[in-house]
């Protein structure tokens, strides 16, 4: 298994289990592979998660732990770019990732 796909095996694995902040992808990158370069595991956190959002099997939302709103499509790229998206903050907005239906089917899980 390659990087991308171990990394996105994982996500995904977060994703089934709960609400999870962006932010988390880029721990999960660094916990696995902290031999690369900071901005290559940042690099591979983001590209983990476009294909997962790609494949329809995690969805973005915004907010608070307590609630969020849906990242409209046409934000989804933006958002991913935004440095604010994958640091802690505790005064502003998250944003989080959650399996879809399909997630949790691709997972093994029922939807």
């Amino acid at each position: 298994m390659n990087d991308l796909a171990a990394v996105r095996a994982e996500i995904l694995s977060a994703a089934t289990e709960d609400l999870t902040g962006v932010y988390e992808a880029w721990w999960t990158a660094n916990t696995m592979h902290p031999d690369l370069a900071l901005s290559a595991r940042l690099a591979l956190a983001e590209e983990s998660l476009r294909s997962l959002l790609s494949d329809g099997l995690v969805a973005l939302s915004r907010g608070s732990w307590e609630s969020q709103v849906p990242v409209p499509e046409h934000e989804v790229e933006h958002v991913l770019r935004e440095y604010k998206t994958w640091a802690v903050d505790d005064a502003a907005d998250r944003i989080f990732f959650e399996a879809t239906a399909a997630g949790h089917a691709a997972y093994g899980l029922p939807g």
